[in-house]
């Protein structure tokens, strides 16, 4: 039924929430989904082969694709920059598979699911290696505080995350058994693997040149006039503004002490209670159009919130990264204030330390452009830091080319460096397919040295963990223990095998996009921040 809800508009969600008397819904969930379904344009959700999509089929897919990130322990990818679009895009080719699986009558039995939940290492005993099933309630529990679902009322509070767990799974293997189907004969040209293998575990000598940025501070200077410059010329670059300030209302249904003091289970079950007192007071300013006439003004907040016997509080201006005055920091607070507007300025259900919250827009207190004297010497250093690294950049090119073109003509590459006035320093040898996960400035030597030749001269790299660049030479190549080649070959190819059902899942997905009565929803990329 909750996912039927998210894919409803607004207006239509408010009729059926106060029919219903659902529990409550935490702002950055479902509320997120109430407010961005509105301004979708046509209910178009795109169709295949002729079967229409609706946005509940769209938005499980989104969320089905965000969970399996989270239950394969990739959570973190879902803060990585861009990754809305490429979530959509997943989640409409996972459509197509479930669509082809129907066609196939690919369906998983219980029997399935439960042998797939045995072998999952996130549900086994680390020690055993073998399935746990207080693992498994603990690992349910813990997805149901990340999943962001009520507790049950009922015997069983995890009923409802387990069940939306299972199927999530269900839908994980039934992908996969409809891939293989597609996919499973799909392989690379065997090929010989010995060179591939030499790279990966030979012993490396590589010898390396650093350039530092801040060697290139004295011979950069930024003047006053580049610095007039960029002021003038971007004077919306939030480090030359003040920050937006906004004022607002809100009602706190807090925890007593005793309640805050309960087990987790027993808390989440009381917030559950003031989460549904707390949706009756928004559902106050989202009147029932059935009984009030479209544009109908809302109560005024302050005044329907002593009505209903709360206590409002105003709040002085605040930054969205400042607590007001008086409030605990809770970065839900903030960011709800901070995505209301004039048009829409009654939040939905916040989640506090304490409680739950709501809260109105009262005042926008703009960013405004600060004075060139307050940010001259931000900007002086903005751009110093810009000509340093490109005069790094320069020079590092420059030097790897007139190195590479000497070794290339038999020069040796330790005397090469000298006559450029440059330092070398000759790293230890390594194992590439060996480096350490915990030295991030090896793992990346180790990875541009595995595509060197010996006696080849990579280009610049940049070292992310202190913003040097360095040029890589491959002094030496040693012999790899032959006896680990088998089982590397297993594994080399079968990644070769995976890399390229991949590239051909893709270009399936693509035809099928150009399959008549097939298209994709319009501006599927918006879709793929829901949460």
């Amino acid at each position: 039924m909750m996912r039927f809800l998210r894919s409803q508009s607004q207006t239509v969600l408010v009729v059926i929430l106060a029919i219903l008397g659902l529990s409550f819904m935490f702002y950055g969930n479902v509320g997120n989904l109430l407010t961005s379904s509105g301004n979708r344009g046509p209910s178009d959700f795109g169709s295949i082969e002729g079967e229409n999509l609706t946005g509940s089929d769209l938005f499980d897919a989104i969320h089905n694709v965000r969970y399996t990130l989270i239950l394969q322990g990739r959570q973190q990818e879902l803060n990585q920059e861009g990754i809305g679009p490429q979530i959509a895009a997943e989640a409409w080719r996972q459509l197509l598979l479930q669509h082809e699986a129907d066609k196939l009558h690919i369906n998983i039995t219980d029997q399935e699911l439960l042998d797939y939940i045995h072998h999952a290492p996130l549900f086994q005993d680390p020690k055993t290696g073998a399935y746990s099933p207080d693992i498994y309630k603990d690992r349910i529990a813990q997805l149901q505080g990340i999943f962001r679902i009520p507790s049950d009322s009922g015997a069983d509070p995890l009923a409802t995350t387990r069940a939306v767990v299972e199927n999530i799974l269900r839908q994980m293997i039934r992908s996969r058994v409809t891939r293989n189907a597609l996919l499973s004969t799909i392989r690379a040209p065997a090929g010989d693997v010995s060179e591939a293998y030499e790279k990966s575990y030979g012993p490396a000598t590589v010898s390396m040149v650093t350039f530092d940025p801040k060697a290139f501070l004295a011979s950069t200077q930024v003047t006053p006039d580049e610095i007039a410059a960029e002021y003038k010329n971007h004077p919306q670059n939030p480090a030359y503004r003040t920050k937006e300030k906004r004022k607002v209302d809100y009602v706190i249904f807090p925890l007593t002490p005793d309640q805050a003091k309960l087990p987790d289970k027993d808390k989440n079950a009381a917030l559950d209670v003031l989460g549904q007192k707390a949706l009756e007071f928004v559902l106050a300013f989202q009147p029932d159009p059935s009984l009030n006439p479209a544009g109908a003004t809302p109560p005024d907040f302050v005044t329907e919130a002593k009505k209903q016997g709360l206590t409002p509080v105003t709040t002085d201006f605040f930054t969205v990264d400042t607590p007001p005055a008086g409030l605990p920091p809770s970065p839900a607070f903030n960011n709800a204030a901070f995505d209301l507007s004039k048009d829409d300025p009654v939040s939905k259900v916040i989640e506090l330390s304490d409680g739950v919250a709501v809260i109105h827009l009262d005042e926008i207190e703009p960013s405004d452009l600060r004075p060139l004297d307050e940010v001259k010497a931000a900007i002086q250093q903005q751009l110093q830091q810009a000509k340093v690294i490109a005069a790094a950049n320069a020079a590092s090119k420059d030097a790897a080319q007139a190195l590479q073109a000497v070794v290339d003509k038999g020069a040796d590459f330790k005397t090469a460096v000298a006559a450029l006035n440059l330092k070398v320093v000759t790293l230890p040898p390594f194992v590439p397919a060996k480096v350490n996960d915990s030295d991030p400035r090896l793992q990346t030597i180790a990875y541009v040295t595995h595509e060197l030749e010996v006696g080849q001269i990579s280009p610049p790299i940049p070292m992310e963990n202190d913003n040097t660049i360095v040029i890589l030479h491959l002094d030496s190549r040693g012999k790899a223990d032959p006896s680990g080649l088998a089982d590397f070959e297993v594994s080399y190819h079968d990644s070769r095998d995976r890399e390229l059902q991949t590239q051909v899942y893709l270009d399936w997905a693509n035809w099928m996009d150009k399959r008549p009565g097939t298209h994709k929803p319009p501006n599927l990329d918006q879709y793929g921040s829901i949460e």
